[in-house]
C-alpha cells in the first residue's frame, strides 16, 4: 500500500525531530564514533527517500524546502558511502534539517 504525500510529509517531520535529538548531543559527540554518525546518516537518507515519492504538486506547496538538495544528500549517502564527509553530514543535520522542519511546519 502506497503512502500519501501527507503521510510522507509527516514521516519526514518525525524522522527530522528524532534526528534533532541526536544533533542536540553536539558535534563532538557526533564525531566521536562512527556509531554516532550512522544513525544521523540513515535518518538523512530516509528523509531523502521519502522526498523521492512526494508529488511535484505537494512539493510546490513548500517553496522554502530545497527538495533538490535533500535528494542530492540521499544520493550522496547511498552511493558515496566510501567517501562521506562528516562535516557535510553534520551541516545537513544541524542546519538544513531544522530549516526543513520549520518550512514543513509553517506551510502545513
Amino acid at each position: 500500500m502506497s503512502r500519501s504525500d501527507e503521510e510522507r510529509i509527516q514521516d519526514i517531520l518525525e524522522i527530522s525531530i528524532s534526528l534533532l535529538k541526536l544533533v542536540n548531543q553536539g558535534q563532538e559527540f557526533f564525531l566521536e564514533d562512527i556509531t554516532h554518525q550512522w544513525p544521523v546518516e540513515r535518518a538523512l537518507q530516509n528523509i531523502g527517500e521519502a522526498c523521492t515519492k512526494i508529488s511535484d504538486e505537494v512539493k510546490a506547496k513548500y517553496p522554502d524546502v530545497d527538495w533538490k538538495s535533500i535528494l542530492g544528500m540521499r544520493t550522496y549517502l547511498a552511493h558515496a558511502y566510501h567517501r562521506i564527509d562528516s562535516d557535510i553530514v553534520w551541516r545537513a543535520a544541524s542546519v538544513s534539517v531544522p530549516a526543513l522542519v520549520n518550512a514543513l511546519e509553517h506551510n502545513s
